[in-house]
């Protein structure tokens, strides 16, 4: 039957009407960064921060490769101010690398036991990840069409055919049997060659979306809850986005909670003049006992450890002395003066407080400007 004329302008015109409708309602989200960038169509912008976790992804994939393989492993021994591999890295941790493309094959990763905390993540290119805790069984990355090569192991299905696997040891005066259990780490498959292909953008978009990533994650953001995870936990582009440029390979905060630290409690940006301190309750962090928790402190200049002779850059639950009270005290201070002190050497910086394996509905301490008497 011939469609009516009228029906058919009709059904045009609600065609337009959504798409005025949603491109309206982009410019009111990003409307007043994007007018500050040179009138770039602001769809353009929310593409770029739709893709920047992944654009990251490929620039500490393409640095890995100048000196690895696809599916070889790399381990980092504790990170130092050295260390330009991750931003914001944990400094308590042996961190294990490997960047894998499965378009040929699922990989395929076992590891050794060890009793304190270790996780494994796996990374897809839009830096969404599944974390297996202190794996027991073989663990199967694979993509949603392969099948998995053993029948019992934990399998982790991704979209995407590269992606890294990531593993957090917790180093307690151990460092050599650390480094020397992931040595016994095992990967085979992964060698595939087939691109993972994200879009070009302009100069001018780069600068514009970055403009709004930086300001929403220096400004905006209190915690991490928001920062990392999927889409069916409520987690949008600009959150992820955010967090991946203040700590590429976060995780969710039901695996781990972070807490960062710009202002004192009067408001103030953390500087390296001051003395500050972050004082630690009795009351249980921690889930269980395979968590721990950790303060760090970094550069606010390019977000990494502040080189210091001590090399001091953490304080931890493993090795952290309680007050008389049961309290733990964290000081923050030029030289790192004083009981469970970290220095700053006289730099402008920011702190992240991180529990592993945390509470659900952790509240943090505060971060205190204190006088240099109460040190």
């Amino acid at each position: 039957m011939k469609q009516n004329p009228i029906v058919k302008v009709y059904a045009k015109m609600k065609k337009y009407a959504v798409i005025m409708f949603t491109l309206l309602f982009i410019s009111i989200v990003f409307g007043n960064a994007v007018k500050a960038q040179n009138n770039i169509p602001s769809y353009r912008i929310q593409e770029y921060i739709k893709w920047y976790p992944a654009i990251k992804q490929i620039e500490m994939r393409n640095q890995w490769l100048e000196k690895n393989k696809y599916g070889e492993w790399q381990i980092s021994g504790l990170v130092t101010s050295d260390d330009r591999t991750v931003i914001t890295p944990q400094a308590d941790v042996n961190y294990g690398y490997s960047w894998f493309n499965i378009t040929d094959k699922p990989v395929v990763i076992t590891m050794p036991e060890y009793d304190k905390y270790f996780a494994m993540s796996i990374f897809d290119m839009n830096h969404f990840s599944q974390v297996v805790l202190a794996p027991e069984k073989p663990v199967v990355v694979r993509l949603p069409h392969q099948k998995s090569p053993i029948e019992d192991a934990n399998e982790i299905v991704l979209n995407t055919n590269q992606g890294l696997i990531f593993t957090r040891q917790v180093v307690v005066n151990n460092e050599s049997e650390v480094v020397e259990l992931a040595k016994k780490i095992t990967i085979s498959g992964g060698g595939g060659d087939a691109p993972f292909i994200v879009p070009d953008f302009s100069e001018e978009e780069v600068a514009a979306g970055n403009a709004i990533i930086q300001e929403y994650a220096l400004t905006k953001v209190v915690n991490a809850r928001k920062l990392f995870g999927t889409t069916y936990e409520g987690i949008g582009d600009l959150d992820r986005a955010a967090g991946v440029f203040l700590g590429q390979l976060g995780t969710q905060s039901y695996i781990v909670d972070y807490q960062q630290y710009l202002k004192d409690q009067y408001g103030e940006s953390l500087n390296g003049q001051d003395n500050y301190e972050i004082t630690i309750p009795t009351a249980a962090l921690m889930k269980n006992d395979k968590g721990y928790w950790s303060v760090t402190v970094y550069s606010m200049e390019d977000r990494y450890l502040i080189p210091n002779k001590n090399n001091t850059y953490v304080v931890n639950s493993y090795t952290a002395k309680p007050n008389a009270d049961g309290t733990v005290t964290v000081r923050i201070n030029p030289k790192g003066e004083g009981v469970n002190a970290i220095p700053n050497a006289g730099k402008k910086f920011y702190a992240v407080f991180r529990v592993y394996e945390p509470i659900i509905g952790l509240e943090f301490p505060s971060i205190n400007k204190v006088t240099q008497e109460s040190k």
